[in-house]
């Protein structure tokens, strides 16, 4: 009989165990938060600190403009208490899957947000509004304040741990901006990418001046000779040392150039997106930038 009963239990256990094969949403207690993107996955991260489930939606390495949400992307965002993307049409895909989640609580980052616009890479003179918006730290207090505030409705019993968080958070972007403002003031701004340029909005806010293959959302990989013979011909007549790519660079060009002209090849991290080993170790928006700070550092 003792065995018998062992039996059941042990199979009553197994099925409340397995439950469809995945938790139930309601097990913590905690908020889930779902955002689109690496930089808005890391700033919801420092600011709900365990008071909230984070997920990041799009896989490493994915492009946030041409994304296509599998249906287990679509009942994650249907599940969360908020979803987080950066609207105003940077992820034009997020839109179905918004409408398909009724009554879905979302924070579109980049709305009422002074937005730069950048050319088209298909058609000449039609503009796009560069969705990279996180590359100045100045912008990034504005996120934080607008995800502080929107957890803080969402979960009031924890809006003070919410709003401390965000402070201890926008000390360190301030002292981020003033390492690069310090930097910036008193050097030569010129920098040279032999890539894409997702940095628009980190170029405005410290002055710099830059030089690019492409604009930040090209989908171009080659190009144009004259391109290349200005990037190079630029080098040489301003001495720049450091020539820089992206994390989603082949680099082929970047090479290319340095050999022609004997300048350093570095890494200008845009943080957009940060492959799986970056993730399991955690590294942050902070990290990155601190990064981009010492290779700036060499460049200018």
């Amino acid at each position: 009989m003792k065995k018998t009963i062992s039996l059941i239990l042990c199979i009553l256990l197994a099925i409340s165990f397995c439950g469809c094969g995945k938790k139930a949403p309601e097990d913590t207690g905690k908020l889930k938060i779902t955002a689109t993107i690496f930089p808005l996955y890391d700033f919801a991260r420092q600011i709900a600190g365990d008071k909230a489930e984070v997920t990041m939606l799009l896989p490493t390495g994915a492009e946030v403009h041409s994304y296509e949400p599998s249906p287990r992307d679509i009942i994650t965002v249907r599940e969360s208490d908020l979803f987080i993307n950066l609207g105003m049409d940077s992820d034009p895909w997020t839109l179905p899957v918004i409408n398909d989640a009724k009554g879905l609580n979302v924070l579109s980052v980049m709305e009422g947000m002074d937005v730069l616009n950048e050319k088209h890479h298909h058609h000449e003179g039609a503009v796009d509004i560069d969705p990279h918006i996180w590359t100045s730290p100045k912008n990034v207090k504005v996120i934080s304040e607008k995800i502080c505030d929107k957890l803080s409705s969402l979960d009031t019993e924890n809006a003070q741990y919410y709003r401390k968080n965000t402070q201890k958070y926008i000390e360190k972007l301030n002292a981020l901006d003033e390492k690069f403002i310090k930097l910036t003031d008193k050097n030569n701004r010129k920098i040279v990418f032999a890539d894409r340029f997702p940095f628009k909005y980190f170029a405005d806010t410290y002055n710099i001046e830059y030089y690019a293959a492409f604009p930040g959302c090209s989908s171009e990989s080659e190009p144009s000779a004259a391109t290349v013979a200005t990037l190079i011909d630029t080098i040489k007549k301003e001495k720049i040392p450091v020539v820089f790519y992206t994390e989603t660079s082949n680099k082929q060009l970047a090479k290319a150039v340095c050999e022609e002209t004997g300048a350093e090849m570095m890494l200008f991290h845009s943080c957009h997106s940060v492959n799986d080993e970056e993730l399991r170790k955690g590294i942050t928006y902070l990290d990155l930038m601190g990064e981009n700070y010492k290779v700036l550092q060499k460049a200018i």
